[in-house]
């Protein structure tokens, strides 16, 4: 057999087991707002040309 197909398996069984775990909090959300550039509204709007 392959290989590859055994450190599948394994690597399956580790995060199984719980191996793989992020947060040790179960049930608590962690994410923090962050203002960032790649909506504003300012960048994205032409400006209005002057009449003259």
């Amino acid at each position: 057999m392959d290989k590859n197909i055994f450190a599948a398996i394994a690597l399956a069984l580790h995060e199984y087991q719980g191996n793989n775990v992020h947060d040790k909090e179960p049930g608590f959300i962690c994410i923090k707002p962050r203002h960032t550039l790649w909506n504003a509204k300012f960048l994205s709007m032409t400006q209005k040309p002057l009449r003259k």
